[in-house]
């Protein structure tokens, strides 16, 4: 187990609860620490507490009341997997939007609120460190900028998060107060807003370029280079293209990065934080507290869980025997590796026959990145499928070197082919259409694919019926899909000011 959680965090009263983009629904919260808002962030530790709460949205996405993980929710939709379960009806909303014919009831709201309870947190900290706290020295103004910088960082992801799913979303940069309503925008306009926080914290240059030690999991420069990278190319927008591509060149001749030679032991519990992870989001079963009632609770994940087959027997004594069976990956995906790409069984699993029970969707194939190992949650304390010690790895190196390669770099054959000489592959000329199929083999269960297909047009020719399987995709993607429905939930707390993407329904 990891004793060292690093900057996974546990969450206090006094730090307050999310605030989606509208409504005024709160909790009555009793004072415990005897000491006002105003009071209590007086100080440089105390600072350092809002900070870190802001962070702790970034754990939620996997299991907190629906499960939409970063990387397992985009995966199950994609073209690679399909979304499997129990049966037809176990995780329907992931089904409806495989589908492409989800509805405002149906849609996983709870990721819409976890990401706008990582906007307020960010909000909060700000507000706090500049209206409550007094630097007096140097130092403490230095560390002022280092938090703020942090924050606006983690705010540019969840409303990233947001932007890709929603689009058309409400932003607001101070938290909301009265009738706790705010403006929406247009995905153009929020995309601006995105890419000017990014481009604020890039040019204060407060941020190290690397964490290590006890700040592992605190956002870092390159850790805003790489989402900077993502936003501009998911927009497709040329006229930043050239400045992605320096941040990508510059995080590429840092040195501080390498790939691994053995591409299985990045997802080894000892394979965190290695050579090659740019940024990881942390989860540890070392005293893991996660529960059924409040998966927000610091600790482990339950993507392990959620991935390994149902009911299995545990006959190759690695993989544990919690298994739902979600994310079964398709026979054509195994097939495209070559049989010498030593990604494809480091991605994939097969499972012996009858060492199961098939669920729906089965394919014989399982994601094997995150798969769950024997004893992988065995410092938990609570509800053990819940907790499994397995960090999400974001950005790892091999993406900056496909994203130069992508972006145009002069040494875009050498980036590509140093990606594939690690997976024991030859070279290949480095065409976009050779650069997003690498990607696709790369990346497998991280989360890449679905966008990769939205923002390079392919969306509409792969994301469509197919008949692989009896129980495969029954609806086809347009380009009316690519903004999700709001939960309607939302649209009533807003009184009308929130617009439904109804684009979705035409």
């Amino acid at each position: 187990m990891k004793l060292n959680k690093y900057i996974l965090t546990t969450a206090v009263a006094s730090l307050g609860i999310g605030l989606s983009s509208c409504g005024s629904d709160w909790l009555d919260i009793t004072n415990n620490t005897q000491e006002t808002v105003e009071d209590y962030y007086k100080t440089e530790a105390n600072i350092q507490q809002a900070v870190v709460a802001a962070y702790d949205p970034l754990h939620w996405f996997d299991y907190a009341n629906h499960y939409c993980g970063i990387n397992i929710y985009p995966e199950v939709i994609a073209d690679q997997c399909f979304p499997g379960g129990g049966d037809v009806n176990d995780m329907n909303q992931w089904k409806t939007v495989f589908n492409f014919n989800t509805t405002p009831t149906v849609v996983l709201g709870t990721s819409y609120s976890n990401a706008y309870s990582g906007v307020k947190r960010c909000n909060d900290a700000i507000y706090y460190m500049y209206n409550y706290w007094q630097p007096t020295t140097e130092k403490e103004l230095a560390n002022r900028d280092y938090y703020e910088s942090q924050v606006i960082a983690l705010r540019a992801f969840f409303y990233n998060y947001l932007w890709h799913w929603w689009g058309n979303i409400a932003y607001y940069d101070t938290n909301l107060s009265g009738d706790y309503l705010a403006p929406q925008y247009s995905a153009d306009e929020v995309y601006e807003f995105i890419v000017a926080d990014l481009e604020k914290v890039i040019a204060g240059n407060h941020l190290p370029e690397k964490c290590e030690g006890e700040n592992l999991g605190r956002v870092t420069k390159h850790f805003v280079y790489m989402l900077y990278a993502e936003v501009v190319m998911y927009q497709n927008d040329a006229s930043r293209k050239g400045k992605a591509l320096q941040y990508m060149e510059e995080i590429i001749e840092s040195g501080k990065y390498q790939l691994v030679s053995d591409f299985a032991s990045i997802w080894d519990v000892a394979g965190e934080w290695g050579p090659e992870s740019i940024f990881e989001i942390n989860y540890s079963d070392y005293l893991a507290s996660r529960n059924w009632s409040w998966g927000g609770t610091a600790g482990g994940t339950v993507v392990p869980c959620m991935i390994l087959p149902r009911g299995y027997d545990s006959s190759d004594g690695i993989h544990d025997n919690t298994g739902w069976g979600f994310g079964t990956v398709r026979k054509s995906t195994y097939d495209s590796y070559a049989s010498g790409d030593t990604r494809r069984d480091a991605s994939i699993w097969q499972p012996a026959p009858g060492s199961y029970n098939p669920g729906y969707q089965d394919t014989g194939y399982f994601l094997a990145k995150y798969a769950g190992r024997i004893g992988g949650n065995s410092g938990q304390i609570a509800d053990a499928v819940l907790n499994y010690n397995n960090n999400l790895r974001l950005y790892r190196y091999s993406e900056a070197l496909l994203n130069a390669a992508e972006l145009g770099s002069p040494k875009a054959q050498t980036y590509l082919d140093m990606v594939r000489a690690r997976a024991g592959l030859s070279s290949v000329p480095a065409t976009l259409d050779n650069i997003i199929q690498e990607r696709a083999w790369e990346f497998l269960g991280e989360g890449k694919r679905y966008w990769d297909l939205i923002r390079t047009g392919l969306a509409k020719d792969l994301l469509v019926e197919d008949n692989e399987i009896p129980d495969g995709r029954k609806g086809h993607y347009t380009d009316n899909k690519k903004y999700l429905p709001f939960p309607q939930d939302e649209i009533d707390k807003c009184r009308g000011t929130l617009k439904q993407n109804d684009q979705y329904f035409q």
